[in-house]
């Protein structure tokens, strides 16, 4: 359950009346919450509007939304779309020149040459013959989608935070990423602390939460040296302690869900005490969602490829990887680790006299699942191509860029089965642009999402 009164009234290690006063601000702001919730049933935390997000299968993760009676879609049904394009960039094979994509309730029906795609009838089609078309970018690395960053700084771990309760969907930030070809995104907590919370996998468009939410939770963030570096004298002050108190949050969560794997495989006889502080541990520790790391450095990746995955065998996203953290390249390929750079896109080396492009670095030293990220607000998130357009700039291969943000961040996220590409059967995240998104000549014209167009430049002003 929650933390006790003692607990969320009491001072920082470091003593003083700030770390007091903080920690009681804190307790009644907690009082003013529960309240809040007890007041209006809709704010519940698991529900959402009309629709509930269930646990259905105990391991912590909110699966597929399933709707309360008469429940409808506030975006409107589905169009049966047939887009014809001039370039078809799949991210899933060869690029297709003459392209056609058929959609149907909200995904992808048919893919290929338009000499070989029939469209049925009752079919609205698309003229974008003299574009391209492509799937959605993702974004692995996102501060841009709720009502503010989430930074609770009292502690250093916080694994009782989630933040999809303040996520604001198609907020002013998320309309002009849409423009610049942005469909879903990681939002995730800030890095004040060395276990932030945790992050959901949300679409850009609009729609209530439990429509645009992908996976809640996402991801878990932890931030290794630099933002959550304390000076204040705590065990977390330095590199030696911040690296302790993470591992042993992880053990504690780790106790707690082989306890529960026990209990369920029928080899401990009592029902271990649910801890809500802990439930979210099951899907991390069951392998089933990763860790967005902060991590840079090639010291600092180190720890990260020891505690977290030696140690922890723990699925995990490198979140940033710069600085000279790319000599680590061959180390996380072997692990088989993604990598999502950025958003430092080169490094000046004083050895060679010369400026590195550190995705290219990582790429010539193997790393397979390689993207870019934003860290937006600090690059724009509209400016994610922009990224891999940089990249491309330092050395990276343009094929290699497309695929970086798109199929390589969704298979970071283990999301690649609904996004990253297009092929049938998974959602109809469709951007129609007039180039190559590596071109920074081109623009967006027309963005689908789940099949339905939440931006045309025909029909609206250009925002990006």
């Amino acid at each position: 359950m929650i933390r006790s009164f003692s607990h969320w009234y009491a001072p920082r290690i470091d003593g003083g009346i700030a770390g007091s006063r903080l920690c009681e601000r804190n307790w009644l702001l907690f009082l003013v919450a529960v309240l809040t919730c007890l007041m209006t049933p809709h704010l519940a935390p698991a529900s959402f509007g009309s629709t509930v997000l269930e646990d259905v299968g105990g391991d912590g993760l909110q699966d597929e939304a399933t709707p309360l009676p008469n429940a409808t879609d506030s975006r409107g049904p589905a169009p049966k779309l047939a887009i014809l394009v001039g370039k078809l960039i799949t991210c899933a094979g060869p690029n297709i020149d003459g392209g056609t994509i058929l959609v149907a309730d909200g995904k992808i029906l048919a893919v290929g040459p338009t000499s070989e795609v029939v469209i049925p009838e009752g079919f609205q089609v698309i003229d974008h013959r003299q574009h391209f078309a492509m799937p959605g970018l993702v974004e692995a690395h996102c501060h841009t989608a709720g009502s503010g960053d989430l930074n609770e700084m009292v502690y250093q771990t916080n694994p009782e935070l989630r933040n999809w309760d303040q996520i604001t969907p198609h907020n002013p930030r998320l309309q002009v990423a849409i423009a610049g070809g942005v469909t879903t995104v990681c939002q995730i907590p800030g890095s004040g602390t060395n276990m932030g919370g945790w992050g959901v996998l949300m679409k850009t468009g609009p729609g209530r939460p439990e429509e645009v939410i992908i996976r809640a939770p996402g991801v878990l963030k932890i931030a290794q040296a630099g933002n959550p570096e304390r000076t204040g004298g705590e065990v977390g002050s330095g590199r030696i302690g911040m690296n302790h108190v993470i591992r042993q949050q992880l053990i504690e969560g780790q106790m707690y869900v082989r306890q529960w794997d026990e209990f369920e495989a029928g080899r401990r006889a009592t029902k271990p005490e649910v801890d809500l502080r802990l439930e979210y541990f099951k899907p991390l520790f069951r392998r089933e969602i990763p860790i967005l790391v902060h991590t840079q450095q090639f010291q600092v990746v180190q720890s990260t490829l020891r505690i977290l995955h030696d140690e922890m065998n723990l699925k995990i996203i490198i979140g940033h990887g710069t600085f000279d953290a790319y000599f680590l390249g061959e180390e996380v390929q072997q692990r088989n680790i993604p990598v999502m750079a950025g958003p430092r896109g080169f490094r000046y080396d004083p050895e060679i006299g010369q400026i590195r492009g550190i995705v290219a670095e990582y790429d010539v030293r193997g790393v397979e699942v390689l993207g870019v990220n934003t860290d937006s607000p600090v690059i724009p998130q509209e400016e994610l191509a922009f990224q891999a357009t940089m990249a491309v700039r330092f050395g990276w291969n343009e094929d290699r860029a497309i695929r970086g943000v798109t199929i390589e961040p969704a298979k970071a996220l283990m999301i690649d089965h609904r996004v990253g590409s297009l092929e049938v059967g998974k959602d109809a995240d469709i951007v129609i642009l007039t180039g190559s998104i590596i071109d920074p000549r081109q623009h967006v014209k027309q963005v689908f999402i789940d099949g339905r167009s939440v931006y045309d430049t025909a029909l609206d002003r250009r925002r990006f």
